[in-house]
């Protein structure tokens, strides 16, 4: 077994280990009962400016918008996992006595995110994959929008956690999962102002949007060919581009700084 595969099952068993790792378990049990509520109604009749429809006929939204609050579940929870994923084997000794083995700081830095990447992606693959499989099956939606939409959460939550796992170098464990969630919030709603706009904008909410890395619209564009009916003002292969970029910068970012990072004895 090679030094990689060892730090890598080491860091997955220690997230597992964490406490909040049970919560997000319950929540995620609750959470399928609820995406089996909201893709159960197709029988339903809505009325929509005065005229009656039935739910299939707005599914395509309804579908969209699940998935999308799915995605950022799982890009949220990375960032949170990863916190103080690495910061604690700083704070516990635990780094030191790794690295004295033939073990670069690189490969030690990638395992524990690697770790706390798994745990939160296997939580939210569940959820996006049942969601996925039940709208395709109870209201018709093709999977392939769906599928391109989770490879846009997988890329999202590798953002999100190398980033968060960078602030922990720095900041406490409270300080550091106050700054993830304000940071999924606010690229939140820049990314969906700027994809409802009519025209390009100059404002703080559209420089965030282009300068940010697109969590939220790498998960609402794929889903467009769900909503025919709603134009997206964005280049799906430029919203990939930009998601791929940053995350590549965020961990290359990650490893960077915790090369340099002075270890406790």
């Amino acid at each position: 077994m090679s030094a990689n595969t060892i730090l890598v099952t080491e860091a997955v068993r220690d997230a597992s280990r964490r406490r909040i790792v049970a919560v997000i378990v319950a929540m995620s049990v609750v959470s399928l009962f609820f995406v089996d509520g909201c893709v159960s109604c197709s029988s339903v009749n809505v009325s929509i400016e005065g005229e009656a429809r039935s739910l299939p006929d707005v599914a395509g939204a309804a579908g969209a918008a699940l998935i999308s609050l799915l995605g950022l579940w799982g890009i949220l929870l990375a960032g949170i996992l990863s916190a103080d994923h690495l910061q604690q084997t700083i704070d516990d000794g635990s780094a030191n006595l790794t690295l004295t083995r033939p073990v670069s700081r690189n490969q030690f830095a990638a395992a524990r995110l690697a770790g706390a990447l798994v745990v939160s992606l296997a939580a939210a693959s569940v959820l996006l994959g049942v969601a996925a499989f039940w709208l395709y099956q109870r209201n018709g939606l093709p999977l392939e929008p769906a599928l391109v939409s989770m490879a846009g959460c997988v890329v999202g939550a590798v953002t999100t956690g190398a980033l968060g796992m960078l602030a922990s170098l720095w900041l406490p464990r409270m300080a550091t999962t106050l700054v993830v969630v304000a940071g999924v919030a606010i690229m939140t709603v820049a990314n969906s102002v700027a994809l409802l706009r009519d025209a390009p904008a100059q404002d703080t909410l559209a420089w965030i949007d282009r300068l940010g890395p697109p969590l939220a619209s790498s998960l609402w564009v794929p889903l467009g060919a769900w909503v025919p009916q709603v134009s997206m003002q964005a280049d799906p292969l430029e919203i990939g581009l930009r998601a791929v970029v940053w995350a590549a910068l965020s961990v290359a970012a990650l490893l960077f700084a915790f090369r340099r990072t002075e270890l406790g004895r």
